[in-house]
């Protein structure tokens, strides 16, 4: 299965979208992923299965 991961950051709110191929969602809402620029944390806002 593939997954779209939406991530935003908690300080400044840019969106990142990562592709993700696995048998179950990867992450949670609310999950930890990565680091922005601004030094805020991507935290995952919401998960989409592609068919």
């Amino acid at each position: 299965m593939e997954w779209i991961i939406v991530a935003k950051c908690d300080e400044c709110r840019e969106e990142e979208t990562f592709e993700v191929e696995s048998d179950a969602p990867p992450y949670s809402i609310g999950d930890q992923i990565d680091t922005c620029k601004c030094g805020g944390k991507f935290i995952v806002d919401e998960i989409l299965e592609l068919e």
